[in-house]
């Protein structure tokens, strides 16, 4: 008979090897990555390494510039994050990446301490591996974004809440309300969406009228409320209000109203939710009908969490992949419900086997035809295609296995598709999606206070390696501006050049200088004939 003693000291020794577990699963399937180098890529993460150089440059931290006008976009705590780690060890590149791997750590132990407290030790440990290993998460987990940073504060105030649902706890209701508050300093209100929304709407369903009073959403929504009222305050006494009217035009007013008008589906989502979740969507589903069945009240916690917020994000008008990342928590809380189920059974299901095999073969005939037609068909591509290709006749060959070696079998070929996808291959497709070359030869060619036109693109997405500003002019403006500004530094896309050239043809210019970034041929040109 085991001792008093025992019981805990053994539940100690398996916590700490569960958390040493989720250690190696981060280092081998995330953290390798860091050692390939790569440059901010266009759109968005090198518009992103712009504000923070300007922050750095002007020392203007309230108000997130672009390209030296106000960027009313997201809001400047994440660029405060990352410059505070890029002063322990240097800004750049570096600095984003290694904030975006400490938010995955974030978010896989908080999906870990999740799992246990809904379903048990066992499905805590699967549900984390199950994280680290989702499409969505590999992909997420290697972009220079605060999803993943907004993701991690999901997941803990999805923790807390659950604490203090279970036990009324104070602190946890604190918890819950400081972790929802710093969802929205890093994305902004539709952080909201994912947290205090399902946590209202819940016992309101429900006509649990005390369970919504205990939540205590006026005090919650009053310390949001008085958080962005400081921070207004603070950016009017700096002067800036001219972006605080920016930001209720654009994104409040604008939003709201073009929420209504949607360029993709409103069931977007819902097909592209299990791509996500793959290798484990299967059991992610099987997880999520069993749960419903052993553990009724803990599943309706996770189902509603996940079903209102996606049907709120679903009715907004933007959607990218990359919006969801925050549910994935929750489902990979469900994944690791069906990993334990599938535990104790004696085989694995057709259908749960060839799903993953079919991924994965996709995938590698996604990267085959990417390699054809657009890298040339590098012989690199080619090998890497193939190395998945041979992992998918491995993960069928799993099929053969008792559940718990499949389990870890896929769990390491989905460490191999970061390896391959997010290591190997981020060196060949780096030349394709980096700024860096053209802003470099921005910075060589126009030192100083030369001016400089980019023409009709997307605000800052050369600035960071150009290391300045520049002015931005349509393309049909751009004839006129060059009359006024013949020693200036034009940079210009090869589709755009008949704005300036109707005749067609791009005269004889003391420099004219051809790149390509994101697919698109971009001319620098100075000292054009006028």
């Amino acid at each position: 008979m085991m001792s008093p003693v025992a019981a805990p000291a053994a539940g100690r020794d398996a916590f700490w090897r569960d958390a040493a577990l989720l250690v190696l699963a981060l280092l081998a399937v995330h953290a390798l990555n860091l050692a390939v180098h790569r440059d901010l890529w266009v759109q968005d993460e090198a518009r992103y390494g712009e504000v923070l150089r300007e922050m750095l440059e002007s020392g203007r931290w309230l108000v997130p510039h672009l390209n030296g006008f106000p960027y009313p976009d997201k809001p400047p705590v994440y660029f405060w994050l990352v410059a505070a780690l890029g002063a322990l060890t240097s800004q750049g590149e570096l600095a984003f990446r290694l904030f975006t791997l400490l938010s995955t750590v974030a978010a896989t132990f908080g999906t870990w301490v999740l799992g246990r407290r809904l379903a048990g030790p066992a499905a805590g440990r699967w549900a984390a591996l199950c994280f680290v290993t989702l499409f969505g998460t590999l992909v997420v987990g290697q972009i220079a974004r605060m999803d993943m940073t907004l993701c991690a504060t999901c997941v803990w105030a999805w923790v807390a809440l659950h604490a203090h649902e279970t036990r009324r706890s104070r602190a946890a209701l604190v918890g819950f309300w400081l972790a929802s508050a710093a969802g929205v300093a890093i994305k902004g209100p539709i952080a909201l969406l994912f947290t205090v929304l399902p946590a209202l709407l819940r016992p309101l369903g429900a006509r649990d009228w005390a369970g919504f009073a205990a939540l205590k959403p006026l005090h919650g929504l009053g310390l949001l409320v008085g958080g962005v009222l400081a921070w207004i305050a603070a950016v009017w006494l700096d002067g800036e209000s001219a972006y605080l009217v920016t930001i209720w035009n654009e994104q409040l007013v604008g939003r709201a109203v073009n929420s209504w008008s949607h360029r993709e589906p409103v069931w977007f989502y819902v097909t592209l939710l299990p791509v996500l979740l793959m290798p484990w969507t299967g059991l992610a589903v099987s997880g999520a009908r069993t749960f419903w069945q052993s553990e009724p009240i803990a599943a309706r916690f996770v189902l509603a969490c996940l079903l209102v917020a996606l049907l709120a994000i679903s009715a907004i008008s933007g959607k990218l992949f990359i919006y969801l990342q925050p549910l994935l928590p929750l489902c990979a809380v469900l994944a690791g419900v069906g990993c334990t189920t599938l535990l104790a059974q004696s085989r694995i299901g057709t259908e749960q086997a060839l799903l993953p095999v079919v991924w994965f073969t996709l995938l590698a005939g996604g990267i085959g035809w990417g390699t054809h037609d657009v890298l040339g068909n590098n012989p690199r591509g080619f090998a890497l295609a193939t190395i998945l290709g041979l992992c998918a006749i491995l993960g069928f060959r799993l099929s053969r296995q008792p559940p718990r070696r499949w389990l870890i079998g896929w769990t390491g070929l989905s460490a191999v598709v970061s390896w391959v996808v997010f290591g190997a291959l981020i060196t060949l497709v780096n030349p394709l999606y980096s700024g860096k070359p053209l802003g470099e030869a921005i910075a060589r060619l126009a030192p100083g206070s030369r001016p400089v036109a980019i023409v009709h693109s997307t605000r800052g997405i050369l600035n960071y390696y150009a290391g300045r500003l520049m002015t931005e002019v349509e393309r049909t403006d751009i004839a006129a501006w060059y009359l006024l500004h013949p020693d200036a530094l034009v940079v210009i896309q090869s589709a755009h050049l008949s704005y300036w050239f109707p005749e067609g043809k791009v005269p004889a210019c003391t420099t004219d200088e051809t790149y390509s970034v994101e697919l698109k041929e971009y001319r620098v040109l100075a000292g054009c004939p006028r």
